[in-house]
């Protein structure tokens, strides 16, 4: 039993599983907080909505701004969003696959799965962002050296890596992570050396440009001075709440990952490749320190810290493809076949049942939709002491999740409805019956596209519902 004849089912069942999840819970995933808001902005604009210069988004946003070109309705709009941010895996992996790249064909696919939970259903740059530095080093192992590039392969290397780079910050460690896991493998040349140090420099170059020289946006710009925990912690790194939140979540969720973290760290040691077991167990301790001391006592938000984490599934998904599973031959034993469709497996049912909790969500936010369809006015401000707010875990998003859930039936049903923790921010504005109140900037109605989101109540502003 061999990859020829067994690895590219699993690989492809793999992919279909990922594409059918990604169209069963399009609604749940579209619909709430960041992709709720950047759904709105896209069909409000008519164009791409690019976030805090992370261009890479283009992929996925590509697919929403596709369908609203193309006149179809919201729901497909919705579901085009849904599938992008499942093929952009399946695509790459495809890509690799061909690229005769097989071990890292699995790789993407894990990087995609392996971790993630929460992240299936809310969705950022971050995972699209690592599953294309994974496809970065796929095409790089094809050339096997830099002499074996031709000159126009170079412009395409740089400004692939520089897509990467503005994908998430925090590909950032995934890539410094694979260069050197790389470069520590034992019988290479110089060559392949300078071929996996290169993507690391270029890196490091486009961090300091952008950390050091450039003017920061204010997400950016807030992220970088929690950074300052460091120092204020010192020495206390280790006993601090998101640490323990941390292995909370793992004896619940993350399990999978820990247990191929430490069969890469164990086969590593059993093989005496001690550079490399220190690697692998050094880093990923490391950078869970470099994410929960920052976030040491706030944003205990499991889905936002998953997102976080997602390099972890990098740092376990590479040992598991070239050391562990692999046979001397370029082989996939059987055994291998069997682990592999165990991960992915256990990785899906895990993703269905993080669904729970966001289909909850959803029909919460559909219920109050029902409830309140025959009050005089169908503009509706609620405080967050009036809502679920564990089962809905942020309201930023509340405004442009209901306006697109009320939307959906036909664009003359949809309904403005607002969650805020701050109702007085409101006061002046809830008798104005023009406008749609936003999180962070409100709207005529008369510039929301009508083919979306027709809003007929033009007589009354906002009511409050009573406490």
């Amino acid at each position: 039993m061999d990859r020829k004849r067994y690895a590219p089912g699993l690989l492809l069942i793999s992919s279909v599983i990922l594409l059918g999840l990604g169209a069963r819970y399009y609604l749940a995933r579209m619909t709430n907080l960041d992709m709720a808001f950047q759904t709105f902005l896209i069909l409000k604009s008519g164009s791409l909505e690019i976030q805090s210069g992370r261009f890479g988004a283009i992929v996925t946003q590509i697919w929403a701004w596709t369908a609203q070109e193309l006149g179809l309705s919201l729901k497909w709009v919705l579901r085009s969003y849904s599938m992008g941010h499942v093929f952009w895996p399946v695509l790459l992996a495809g890509l690799a696959w061909k690229w005769g790249q097989w071990r890292w064909a699995f790789v993407i696919l894990l990087t995609a799965t392996l971790l993630t939970t929460h992240t299936f259903f809310w969705l950022s740059e971050m995972p699209q962002g690592l599953v294309f530095i994974c496809a970065v080093y796929a095409w790089m192992h094809t050339k096997g050296s830099v002499r074996q590039l031709v000159w126009w392969e170079w412009g395409g290397w740089m400004l692939a890596l520089w897509t990467a780079f503005y994908f998430h910050p925090m590909v950032l460690y995934a890539n410094l992570f694979i260069g050197l896991f790389f470069i520590l493998e034992p019988g290479k040349n110089t060559d392949w050396r300078i071929m996996h140090l290169i993507p690391m420099g270029v890196f490091v170059l486009l961090a300091i440009l952008k950390y050091k020289v450039m003017k920061l946006d204010w997400y950016d710009a807030a992220a970088l001075k929690r950074q300052d925990a460091f120092a204020q912690l010192w020495p206390n790194w280790f006993d601090i709440e998101s640490n323990h939140r941390f292995w909370e979540w793992c004896s619940r969720d993350y399990w999978l990952l820990i247990l191929v973290l430490l069969a890469g760290i164990a086969w590593q040691i059993w093989h005496r490749k001690w550079a490399r077991a220190w690697l692998v167990a050094g880093w990923s301790f490391g950078f869970i320190l470099l994410v929960n001391v920052p976030f040491h006592s706030d944003m205990g938000k499991q889905f936002y810290m998953e997102n976080l984490y997602l390099p972890l599934a990098v740092f376990a998904s590479v040992p598991l493809m070239f050391e562990v599973l692999q046979k001397p031959v370029n082989h996939l034993s059987g055994f291998g076949l069997g682990i592999l469709s165990l991960i992915f497996a256990l990785s899906f049912a895990r993703i269905i049942k993080a669904g729970e909790d966001w289909q909850l969500r959803m029909l919460w936010e559909k219920q109050v939709l029902h409830q309140t369809a025959n009050l005089p006015s169908r503009k509706i401000l609620m405080t967050e002491g009036q809502a679920p707010m564990d089962l809905l875990k942020m309201s930023w998003g509340s405004p442009y999740e209901w306006l697109l859930l009320s939307s959906l039936e036909h664009p003359d049903s949809a309904r403005c409805l607002i969650i805020t923790p701050e109702p007085a921010k409101y006061d002046t504005l809830m008798t104005r019956p023009d406008l749609f109140l936003g999180t962070f900037r409100n709207y005529s109605l008369d510039s929301l596209p009508v083919r979306y989101f027709n809003v007929k109540d033009r007589t009354k502003g906002y009511t409050r519902i009573p406490n």
